[in-house]
């Protein structure tokens, strides 16, 4: 509810009181747009119509199925990792060249599939572990 709150009040505010762009984070964001249907309105306008207003938004999910199809046709970028369940597969077939969804299957720990409405072609890349410690590595069996 509160991030309906306030993608509302953004997208309600007039573009000259909003002096900066700025990005919106939102992590594990099927976590509020799953259960409450009646919550959902702000964000997917802000999906819409934010960038008018400079506001822009970086979601992040686990499961991508469990976003609204209307949210998720609004983003042009992904970063996908590994995902193996059909209905995962499913929710991101459209965003996602048919060659690419089977590379999904097949990802290992540190690799993605950037794909964006910008790019010819979807991209395979790796991220290389940052030396910090973050006290939150899988272990290794």
């Amino acid at each position: 509810m509160i991030i309906d709150l306030i993608c509302n009040y953004l997208i309600n505010k007039d573009i000259k009181e909003i002096t900066k762009p700025f990005v919106m984070y939102i992590d594990e964001v099927h976590r509020y747009m799953k259960s409450n249907q009646e919550y959902q309105t702000g964000l997917t306008i802000i999906a819409r119509e934010g960038r008018k207003k400079g506001v822009f938004l970086f979601l992040t999910t686990q499961n991508p199925k469990d976003v609204p199809e209307i949210l998720l046709g609004q983003v042009g970028t992904l970063i996908v990792h590994r995902l193996t369940h059909s209905e995962e597969l499913k929710a991101i077939q459209n965003q996602v060249k048919p060659h690419t969804l089977s590379q999904v299957q097949n990802l290992n720990q540190g690799e993605a599939i950037l794909t964006s409405i910008n790019l010819i072609q979807d991209i395979h890349v790796r991220f290389i572990k940052s030396n910090r410690n973050h006290k939150n590595s899988t272990p290794i069996l």
